[in-house]
């Protein structure tokens, strides 16, 4: 399908849980320290979702403020897209929650799309082709609650991850918008989450005692180097792909999945470090918020002005990897 209409984005939202947990107190849960995982991870702080709350109650708070900055009534969206690892349910999806909540309902397609940590930038390929024909609007959201399957006597990945959402909402522009933008993906079994609905739930499948597989568990070292390669090869195939320098790239958006990662992508890219955005120091590894999260908060704080080449760069289980360079046209 040819793209017949500049499709840019046009406002960014966010939200945080407002429960904190520090370093410090994950000294008193499990055998770490505070240096130790400043040392391995550059994390100080992470967001930890309420018991009220959920992905679609977060999603639908950053989708929200995303319309509103946007100047975009709901009743003009024609797709509600979620990008998420941790849903409630395995159906309703969340963006028809959020759609039933927007009071829309009956009046455009919604649906959940699960990419690992590159939700968001698999949901906003997926918009950008679904609105780019007829001009239409989409909301685009990453929302996760990953801390609800985290296991909280793991090290290795317990100081890791945080909880959040973020969104935008993608349209029509006169100027800007996305100039290019790949997915990719291979199979990887390193970093993983089974499902709860297994043997122990069928009589067709041999029973297991355990419930930890439930947990999602990682091999750190080997996602580590997949993750560095990820964002190596996005940063090349989008030069390659827009015909540009990379040193003409005024802003990098960074999956928020460790420092050192973010640290390792600007010596590859030959990029100054001040291009990335930093907050994985205060809200740990979002998942499929990471991005849309940190956008928003670089949008806020006046770092990335109209014109603006921005590139958003996500990578995750499965594994997957994406990138989109964005001309910043609001």
């Amino acid at each position: 399908m040819a793209l017949h209409r500049r499709i840019g984005i046009l406002g960014t939202g966010a939200y945080a849980p407002a429960q904190i947990l520090t370093n410090k107190d994950l000294e008193k849960m499990v055998d770490t320290s505070e240096s130790w995982i400043l040392e391995r991870t550059g994390i100080q702080e992470r967001r930890i979702i309420g018991p009220d709350e959920d992905i679609a109650t977060m999603a639908l708070a950053a989708g929200r403020q995303a319309l509103a900055n946007a100047g975009i009534e709901a009743s003009r969206l024609s797709f509600i897209i979620v990008g998420t690892n941790s849903a409630d349910y395995l159906f309703p999806a969340a963006a028809i929650r959020v759609q039933d909540a927007l009071g829309v309902n009956r009046q455009l397609a919604a649906f959940d799309l699960q990419a690992g940590c590159t939700g968001f930038n698999y949901a906003l390929y997926v918009a950008e082709h679904l609105t780019a024909p007829e001009g239409k609007y989409a909301l685009v959201i990453g929302s996760d609650a990953s801390s609800r399957f985290t296991n909280w006597t793991d090290r290795s990945t317990c100081i890791l991850f945080g909880d959040g959402a973020g969104a935008v909402v993608v349209g029509p522009v006169p100027q800007g918008g996305i100039k290019t933008s790949f997915l990719a993906s291979a199979l990887s079994m390193k970093l993983l989450c089974q499902t709860e609905f297994n043997a122990e739930n069928s009589p067709f499948l041999p029973p297991h005692q355990t419930t930890h597989r439930h947990f999602l568990t990682m091999d750190g070292p080997e996602i580590f180097k997949f993750a560095v390669n990820a964002v190596k090869e996005s940063i090349r195939r989008i030069v390659e792909m827009s015909r540009i320098e990379r040193e003409e790239l005024d802003y990098v958006i960074l999956h928020q999945a460790n420092h050192r990662i973010i640290e390792a992508a600007a010596r590859f890219a030959k990029l100054p470090l001040e291009k990335f955005y930093v907050n994985v120091h205060r809200y740990g590894n979002t998942s499929a918020a990471s991005v849309p999260l940190a956008l928003h908060e670089a949008v806020t704080e006046g770092k990335i002005k109209a014109g603006d080449k921005v590139l958003l760069v996500s990578f995750g289980a499965g594994v997957t990897w994406g990138a989109a360079l964005v001309i910043w046209s609001y």
